[in-house]
């Protein structure tokens, strides 16, 4: 099943031991000690309208929900 979404998605990649979190179209990385900090920037920064970030750590692909149940 393919996701199909109409809004851009936050990007969560663990590079090292720090979790980077991009935004849409940004080119500023944050950086966090964990994941579920990551997490809790998406949500805020977005307002809750965030329904789904890609997470990237090292091979490993998924994406998430986040967002609105």
């Amino acid at each position: 099943m393919l996701l199909q979404r109409k809004d851009p998605l936050y990007r969560i990649t663990l590079i090292a031991k720090a979790w980077h979190v991009r935004r849409p179209r940004a080119t500023l990385d944050h950086a966090f000690d964990n994941v579920d900090d990551a997490v809790a920037f998406v949500r805020n920064d977005s307002s809750g309208t965030a329904e789904y970030v890609e997470l990237v750590a090292g091979n490993t692909y998924m994406v998430k929900r986040v967002g609105r149940a």
